[in-house]
């Protein structure tokens, strides 16, 4: 029997072979683009964040004399804080009020002292003061006075914007067996609250430079006794209430340390007029809803604390860098920041020129807080409630959608263990930074008030903050790699959605932090694959660029005595940059279901890059 031929006489037989997966997977010029894009976005998200914390040059003595300098600031502060002068050091103290008196007469004004008793012992806080003063305190300091400096700069108009400080140092405070003894405190006041007279003083000799009259009225007010219990601005409005009617705006200027931006970390309630106009006629403002709606649920207090219930429209300004020096001996001149005293004064100097020339300023109440943010040096971002409140249904209903398409496909019990890993490890390393930064005020290795030098407190907050997003950071890519990727995506997104209810319930002018990242970690989940390098680069901005300068503001704010609540926060934006990151460079391909050769598409986000399957015939 003769042998039948192959069909192919001259077809060498068939070899399937698995293609080099290295020459796969090569970098081709798009494909690195891809993967580069939303890491440079990131970067550039950095520095547009961190640009918003950029602070002025300070101007010299030789400046222009209608423009704000720093260096003739200086004087004033060198004057004023050049010795403790807390309301219990009588003779420094007069010494002080008298300087200011001076400063203000220097300028060719005539101001007026408002003499009222300090421990007025009807008024419930300042009867706290006096029970806390020893025997022989209250003797001698019963009968004292608070002597409030006020300067009437009158405009054509009646309607009248008033600048507030205080000249008081800070007292200070000792245990007492269960209780706390007052002492007269060792604190200068260059920051607490020199800073706040001397850009005042400032401000009123660039106006007067000017040469012309005011359209609107100009009210300056440099109280007393603010340090023990707000009792200057207390008797301005009780004896003196009726001299503040035509006031339509209050700015008041506060330190709670001496370096970094001066932060507008407060305003009256029903805040969206005015804080359209600071933001109208401030250049470099350093300011975002979420300090006014977090501070008005702290515990600190300031003349404001008095003049909000009065119904007066407010804005307050404070520096909050470097606050170990807050109330402390090192609140001193040596350790003023030149350049935070001028962007107060560019500051105060741009929005009281506004006001004072301006014959139709606008009426400054309305409904509403607004929801506001830098997004870089110069450019702010604000919008209504109506639109935020928007923002957060669609946010939450975009994270829950992303999660409901991939449902059917889901490991419920891996998306657990995602959220698990996630919240033990954020609440862990924050608790551990708290017990570090306890341990470190039990040892008196960090002062127990959190005033002070505390060179620890940057290491306790960098460590904490690095450890938490390093392991957060690694946990997601190691579960991404493992295939677990769309699971812990899942966690992340339902997270976030739980944590904006919350807040857009109960301090909705924060709820842009975590609003704004959950809808751009949900819109990159859920682009086309083709679009997601472009989606994901903006996301990954979006997200840098609203979190960076908070991390570094909160710190600043909290550290003191709650640094666990810093590091914390620093951790939450890590694990939803990193899944953006993760899915806008991701790069999949999938088999054919012959094996006879390869096609690029969308597949499973965590199937791994199969190599090609070259058949050769």
């Amino acid at each position: 029997m003769k042998a039948i031929p192959p069909l192919l006489p001259h077809s060498p037989p068939i070899h399937v072979r698995k293609a080099d997966t290295t020459t796969d997977r090569r970098f081709s010029a798009p494909g690195l683009t891809r993967r580069l894009l939303a890491p440079i976005a990131a970067l550039l998200g950095l520095v547009a964040g961190l640009s918003v914390l950029i602070l002025p040059s300070p101007a010299p003595t030789t400046a222009d004399p209608t423009t704000f300098s720093a260096e003739r600031a200086m004087a004033s502060i060198n004057q004023l804080a050049d010795e403790p002068h807390s309301v219990l050091r009588r003779e420094a103290h007069d010494r002080a009020r008298d300087d200011v008196v001076g400063m203000f007469t220097d300028l060719g004004y005539t101001p007026t002292v408002h003499s009222d008793p300090l421990f007025d012992l009807s008024s419930p806080r300042a009867k706290e003061t006096f029970d806390a003063l020893s025997a022989e305190q209250q003797a001698e300091f019963k009968d004292t006075p608070a002597e409030t400096i006020v300067v009437d700069v009158p405009g054509k108009s009646e309607r009248t914007m008033a600048l507030m400080a205080h000249y008081d140092s800070a007292i200070g405070a000792e245990p007492d067996g269960d209780s706390v003894r007052l002492t007269a405190g060792d604190s200068h006041g260059a920051g607490d609250d020199g800073y706040g007279v001397a850009v005042i003083v400032e401000t009123l000799r660039a106006l007067k430079a000017e040469g012309r009259q005011p359209e609107n009225s100009l009210k300056i007010v440099i109280t007393d006794g603010e340090e023990v219990g707000l009792l200057g601005a207390t008797n301005e409005m009780r004896h003196h209430r009726a001299d503040y009617e035509n006031v339509d705006l209050v700015l008041n200027l506060e330190a709670r340390g001496t370096s970094g931006p001066a932060l507008m970390f407060e305003t009256s309630a029903n805040n969206s007029a005015v804080a359209g106009y600071f933001l109208s006629h401030v250049k470099q403002p350093v300011t975002s809803s979420l300090f006014p709606s977090l501070y008005a649920r702290m515990p600190n207090l300031t003349d404001m604390t008095v003049l909000i219930p009065e119904g007066f429209t407010v804005l307050n300004i404070a520096a909050i860098g470097n606050a170990e020096h807050y109330h402390h001996a090192t609140d001193a001149p040596r350790y003023v920041d030149h350049s935070t005293v001028q962007h107060y004064g560019d500051q105060v100097l741009g929005l009281t020129q506004a006001w004072a020339f301006d014959g139709q300023a606008p009426t400054l109440t309305a409904d509403g807080d607004p929801h506001f943010f830098q997004l870089w040096r110069g450019l702010t971002v604000r919008y209504p409630a109506a639109v935020g409140t928007g923002l957060g249904c669609l946010a939450v209903i975009a994270a829950l959608g992303a999660v409901a398409v991939r449902a059917r496909s889901l490991r419920w019990k891996r998306v657990l263990g995602s959220v698990w890993g996630l919240t033990w490890r954020a609440v862990s390393v924050s608790a551990a930074a708290g017990l570090v930064q306890r341990g470190a005020m039990a040892m008196g290795w960090a002062p127990i008030y959190g005033d002070g030098p505390n060179p620890l407190l940057v290491w306790m907050f960098a460590g904490g903050a690095l450890i938490g997003a390093g392991l957060t950071a690694h946990f997601v890519v190691r579960r991404w790699k493992e295939g677990v990727g769309q699971e812990t995506l899942a966690a992340v997104l339902l997270l976030l959605a739980a944590a904006c209810v919350p807040l857009m319930v109960l301090v909705p002018g924060t709820a842009y932090v975590l609003v704004l990242t959950t809808l751009a970690l949900a819109l990159t989940a859920l682009a086309p694959q083709r679009m997601r390098p472009v989606i994901g680069a903006l996301a990954a901005f979006i997200s840098v660029v609203i979190f960076a300068p908070m991390i570094l503001l909160i710190h600043e704010m909290l550290s003191l005595s709650a640094v666990w609540v810093t590091v914390f926060f620093a951790i939450v934006p890590v694990a939803p940059l990193a899944l953006v990151l993760l899915q806008a460079g991701s790069r999949r391909t999938r088999r054919t279901a012959s094996g006879a050769g390869t096609i690029s598409g969308p597949a499973s986000d965590d199937a791994p890059v199969a190599g090609s399957v070259t058949a050769t015939a």
